[in-house]
């Protein structure tokens, strides 16, 4: 159960970092400075079609991205490991690197 839990989790990273980023920007106001330029007089002048535009393209390629790296993660994890290994897969216990067998002396060792 920990292990499907921990694939649910696996956006929660995302979230936290778009989370941190509005609770930092809501409500910022970057261009108006306490007691020189009011809120109403730092407003710009651009069309609510022009931010809508803005922000269905970033919201589209953001999409995109996103996507992108989703469908290739899929596909590295469904992938068979080795899948790519020109020699087959060995059944049968493998040895450890820098130990050699040994033939057992006549008449050493345990008694049969």
């Amino acid at each position: 159960w920990l292990h499907r839990a921990a694939m649910v989790m696996g956006p929660s990273g995302f979230v936290a970092v778009l989370a941190g980023w509005y609770t930092t920007e809501v409500g910022r106001q970057p261009y108006t400075v306490y007691g020189l330029l009011r809120t109403s007089d730092s407003l710009s002048n651009v069309d609510a079609e022009a931010i809508g535009a803005s922000l269905i393209a970033f919201i589209f390629v953001y999409f995109i991205v996103f996507g992108a790296g989703t469908f290739y993660i899929l596909r590295l994890m469904y992938r068979m490991p080795g899948a790519d290994a020109d020699e087959p897969l060995q059944d049968g216990p493998t040895r450890a690197a820098g130990i050699t067998p040994v033939q057992q002396i006549e008449g050493e060792g345990h008694a049969r």
